[in-house]
């Protein structure tokens, strides 16, 4: 390998203008002068013998050459920085270190809680960064800008390994003045029902539920589109309205909410959560010690996880 041909230090550059497809905002993101940036991208296209970013009308785009390059070059960052960052071991009584945790909305709720409190009691100094899942998930792992995600299968990332850690299952829940509901739904009531639904992101456009409806050939009628699972149970108070959740999210609404909470008549299959986290990274202990305290904490919550096989997803 003969690395004299390129400066290291332009891999920086490099990732900063295939990620922000800009020159401005390349030398912003790294704290360079534009000329300094505009020398690098000179230097690099020359290196690569490929223009790598092209003006097409007012914007910047990717060549193909640049498009294959990104996902690579911050993998390729992040693995310098995890060697550059690396220690002999990871003591959790003693360590400062940040982790950056996503999380889905649902397990936000119903399991990070469980998480924190364990991670308060064995490493105090330790600090959790929690965020949202959002639509540059898949890019901030592949450059290592992501310690953990808790997710549930069908929103896994290729490519990174995955641990599952529970299963839930989906229920519905109505008012607990709703007459028209009895003891039981029927799947006559459930499509005669007008439903309140989570509303769908960009990067997550179905639900189990939904994906399992469409393949017995049911379509609900939808009445009401909430932000979030957590607030449907409030949408629907008062209302004639139902609403599906999961089941452990639905009984935490219960201790707040007057819902009754009712088997899905569809019997859709069950979600796994899973817990992941970027391949690259599999060897740091201070990454194998949250792993470890995130499957513990979900086997003392809720038993031994299911089989990965078995993770329908959601």
């Amino acid at each position: 390998m003969n690395l004299q041909k390129l400066d290291l230090n332009l891999l920086v550059a490099l990732d900063a203008l295939l990620t922000e497809q800009s020159v401005t905002r390349a030398a912003n993101r790294i704290f360079l002068s534009q000329p300094a940036m505009s020398g690098s991208l000179m230097r690099l296209r020359e290196h690569f013998q490929d223009e790598l970013v092209v003006r097409v009308g007012r914007s910047m785009v990717l060549t193909p050459f640049g498009a294959r390059l990104a996902p690579r070059v911050a993998q390729l960052l992040a693995s310098i920085g995890e060697v550059i960052a690396t220690r002999p071991g990871f003591d959790p009584a003693t360590s400062d270190r940040e982790f950056t945790v996503v999380a889905s909305e649902y397990l936000l709720a119903v399991f990070l809680p469980l998480v924190t409190a364990r991670v308060a009691a064995t490493a105090p100094h330790v600090t959790l960064d929690i965020q949202l899942r959002a639509g540059d998930h898949e890019q901030r792992m592949q450059a290592g800008e992501v310690d953990a995600a808790l997710t549930v299968s069908g929103l896994a990332l290729p490519g990174h390994p995955v641990a599952p850690l529970f299963e839930d299952e989906y229920v519905c829940v109505a008012w607990q003045g709703n007459d028209r509901i009895g003891e039981a739904l029927t799947m006559d009531d459930f499509l005669a029902c007008g439903h309140a639904v989570r509303s769908m992101s960009l990067y997550h456009s179905y639900t189990l539920e939904e994906r399992w409806l469409s393949r017995l050939g049911h379509r609900r009628q939808v009445a009401l589109r909430a932000p979030t699972f957590d607030s449907l149970p409030r949408m629907i108070v008062g209302t004639e309205l139902i609403a599906s959740m999961q089941r452990r999210l639905a009984e935490m609404s219960a201790q707040v909410s007057p819902i009754r909470i009712l088997a899905h008549p569809a019997q859709v299959p069950p979600l796994v959560a899973l817990l992941q986290w970027p391949s690259f990274r599999d060897s740091d202990p201070g990454i194998q010690w949250l792993r470890q305290l995130v499957q513990d904490t979900a086997r003392e919550a809720y038993g031994p996880p299911p089989s990965p096989s078995g993770a329908a997803g959601d």
